[in-house]
This record gives structure tokens, sequence and C-alpha cells, in this order.
């Protein structure tokens, strides 16, 4: 007996060219499920440092920012890490004063901050780092609000402690 008989079916059975169409189409079928399958990038929970410059910032407010406060995000409410280091690119030294009192020359000025966060996020391969549902990225201006100050921020740097 052999492979194909006179009509060209392959044991009498299936044309040679509608197989090699099914196998075709098969192949098709499995590569397009190979790539819509999502891909299984590797998470790891780890310490994330960033920080966040804050420019031009009243005296009064930068005052109002302190090392152990908790930073939320102002759009989305997502906590954003302890500010563990403050640093106040002005250097001057104020006086503090009463509040009503009426000091122009801490009115008149502003401060610079730059802000040391920290807080524990999912670092997942190929796509970021994630506080919840928050993406985190260098270069990124947000609202930020402390208990008691709102204010304005960019990401500078962001580092993984492992």
């Amino acid at each position: 007996m052999a492979l194909c008989d006179e009509k060209g079916r392959i044991g009498g059975r299936i044309h040679w060219v509608d197989l090699l169409l099914g196998v075709a189409v098969l192949v098709l079928v499995i590569r397009t499920v190979v790539q819509a399958w999502p891909r299984v990038d590797q998470e790891a929970m780890a310490t994330v440092r960033f920080e966040v410059a804050v420019n031009r910032l009243d005296p009064d407010l930068a005052a109002g920012i302190a090392v152990g406060q908790w930073v939320k995000d102002g759009k989305s409410g997502e906590f954003m890490g302890k500010i563990i280091k403050k640093t106040t690119v002005s250097g001057t030294v104020r006086r503090s004063r009463t509040l009503g009192e009426f000091a122009p020359q801490g009115l008149a000025t502003a401060e610079d901050l730059l802000l040391v966060l920290e807080r524990t996020g999912k670092v997942v391969d190929r796509e970021g780092i994630f506080f919840g549902r928050e993406t985190i990225r260098a270069g990124q201006e947000r609202m930020f609000h402390t208990l008691y100050v709102e204010f304005t921020g960019r990401i500078n740097r962001i580092a993984v402690v492992r």
C-alpha cells in the first residue's frame, strides 16, 4: 500500500494539501496562544528608597515636614513612604515665629527641600516598582501630602535596597 492513493489522499482519507493546511493552522494557533499568554516575571518585595525634590516651598510649610512622617500620593491616596531624611538646600536658620506674628523676612523667602522616603514595594522585572497599584518612576512630578502639609515634588532618584 502506498502512502498516497491515485487521488492524492494520505491513507485514503485526507488530501495532502488539507493536511498541510491543518498543520499550518495548528502552528499558528499555538504561536498565538504562546504570545498572548501573560509572562511570568519575577516579583520581589524589597525596600525602596527614593528622593523627592520640593522646589520653592514656603518656609512655614517646610517646617511642617519632619523626619518620621508618612507621605501619601495626592491623587491616589497611596502611601509613598516614610521620610527618613530631610535636607534644606537654603541652609539659612530662621527664627521661629508664633502663630499670627508677621515676619516679612520669613514670608519673602522660599526653601528648596530634598526628602528621602523609604517603603517596601514590589519590584517586577520589565515593569517597574509598585507601591500597591501605583507605579513610581524617576522624573515624575506628583502632588504629595503629609498629615499637615500638601506640596508638589519630583522624584529624582530611586534605589532598591536588597
